[in-house]
């Protein structure tokens, strides 16, 4: 790889795998973006009980690669000998990619922590052999107060020792820069957009279904997603004789046989749950629903809300995260999150015909905003300026 070819190198705590497709496919998607303009590697080891592949596997599309390996998951009973292995094999792992990226001379002109822990652990080996510069781009809602999940010695260790030394913090939710800022992890943030793929993502009115459809795609964890509550709702819109088809995607299958044995014995009868879909279904089931719910107790930048509205539909969501800034009254509804009343209401006046949106709007907003060229751009032109004046610093020195 030549000097002009150096690439960004991507420490992702959450990443794609075989076994979860979905998991932080949003940093797989920053990391395409990027590699509209600049090589991007993603490097990600990740744990499972019986592992099934030795040696570290490759992909390559273009400017964007993909470097896995797969090490086996800690399986003691004792916390403390636990902790010990998971963190030693952890650290293995990573030493293993880092001596195959030098193997391979590959070059590096800054690196991008995506989601700080549990990443960060690894990220002075590569700091210390590359020495260049490096980014975060947060996802994750622990430090939020309904989360509440920053917590423990070891992450907040390497949480502010990444923190502190970032020349940039991404943020995706103004709640969540203020609940880092309030947690002391101080330095120089900026918004980042989740990024949408607008070829797969787009409006296709031909396929509308006859009865309205409503759509819930999510991880289904209830803390954060609030399930029970949705389908609560649900359940007055169908006593009320309202005509609608409610589908559900996502979820594993432990928690979509919960979720189905609470929808049967709410006596709903329009509600279908259809499990994980890839993204290209999940975008035809876009385009044939009426209005995507996500009645959450709490979000960053929800994904799923930009691909929604990418399609041109309007969104029923939380007024929570990022979504305040994002959904005006030409794109959707917001309501308190828990507020079942108001969730009901709006969703009756909407299947009533009296609320009325701009797909337009939706599209060209994430057109602007959150497409592939736009977000790519955003980070290709921060990198170059950050790149150059570190060699402008390293030069006069």
């Amino acid at each position: 790889m030549s000097q002009s070819q150096q690439a960004i190198l991507f420490l992702a705590s959450w990443y794609p795998t075989p076994q979860n497709n979905n998991h932080g496919v949003f940093i797989k998607n920053h990391a395409l973006a990027l590699s509209k303009y600049s090589p991007v590697i993603v490097i990600y080891a990740y744990s499972s009980k019986n592992p099934t592949q030795k040696n570290i596997q490759k992909n390559k599309s273009g400017n964007f690669e993909e470097w896995f390996i797969e090490y086996k998951k800690e399986d003691s009973n004792v916390p403390i000998v636990s902790s010990i292995l998971k963190l030693k094999r952890f650290k293995a792992a990573y030493k293993t990619l880092l001596k195959e990226l030098i193997r391979c001379n590959i070059s590096v002109k800054a690196i991008q922590l995506n989601t700080i822990f549990s990443a960060s652990i690894a990220l002075p080996l590569f700091q210390n052999h590359f020495k260049v510069p490096y980014t975060i781009v947060e996802h994750w809602s622990g430090y939020l107060p309904e989360d509440g999940n920053y917590k423990g010695i070891i992450q907040k260790y390497f949480t502010k020792k990444a923190v502190a030394s970032a020349s940039k913090i991404f943020y995706v939710s103004e709640k969540q820069k203020q609940e880092m800022l309030n947690n002391h992890l101080l330095g120089d943030y900026e918004l980042l957009y989740n990024v949408v793929d607008t070829k797969i993502f787009q409006e296709n009115k031909n396929v509308k279904s006859h009865k309205p459809i409503l759509l819930h795609v999510s991880s289904l964890i209830e803390k954060e997603k609030n399930i029970s509550g949705t389908l609560n709702v649900i359940k007055k819109l169908q006593q009320a004789n309202y005509q609608f088809e409610f589908i559900i995607v996502g979820g594993n299958e432990n928690l979509i046989s919960h979720f189905k044995e609470k929808a049967n014995r709410l006596g709903l009868i329009n509600t279908i749950f259809v499990g994980e879909k890839t993204q290209l279904e999940v975008a035809a089931i876009m385009q044939k629903a009426n209005a995507l719910i996500l009645f959450s107790n709490y979000e960053g930048m929800p994904v799923v809300v930009l691909e929604a509205l990418a399609v041109g539909v309007p969104v029923f969501a939380s007024r929570v995260g990022q979504l305040p800034y994002l959904i005006t009254p030409e794109m959707g509804q917001l309501v308190n999150a828990g507020d079942e009343k108001e969730l009901e209401t709006k969703l009756k006046e909407f299947l009533e015909g009296k609320l009325k949106f701009d797909s337009k709007k939706m599209i060209d907003f994430i057109a602007e905003n959150a497409s592939q060229d736009v977000v790519g751009k955003k980070l290709a032109d921060y990198y170059s300026t950050l790149c150059s004046s570190t060699n402008l610093v390293n030069s006069t020195n």
